[in-house]
C-alpha cells in the first residue's frame, strides 16, 4: 500500500502521526517531505484551471500585470 498525503505544515500533529502508524501497522515506511507542487492541485480543478489559462491569455495579448489580493490566492 503507498499513501501520499499533502497537508499544510501548521496541520500536522500528533493525530496525523498516529494516523499514519494505524495505516502502516509495525512496518518501517519511508517518509519524504517536500513542497507540493501547486500547479497540479490548481489544474485538478477544471474551474481553477479555466481562470488560470484565462489569465495566462490576458497577459500574452495585452501584456497586462495581474493584480491579486492575499486573499484570492487561498
Amino acid at each position: 500500500m503507498e499513501t501520499t498525503i499533502k497537508i499544510n505544515t501548521d496541520a500536522i500533529s500528533n493525530e496525523l502521526i498516529h494516523t499514519i502508524k494505524s495505516l502502516f501497522p509495525h512496518k518501517t515506511v519511508e517518509i519524504t517531505i517536500q513542497p507540493a507542487d501547486e500547479t497540479e492541485y490548481i489544474l485538478s480543478n477544471p474551474a481553477w484551471t479555466k481562470v488560470l489559462e484565462d489569465r495566462i491569455a490576458n497577459y500574452e495579448v495585452k501584456k497586462k500585470v495581474i493584480a491579486l489580493k492575499a486573499d484570492e490566492l487561498v
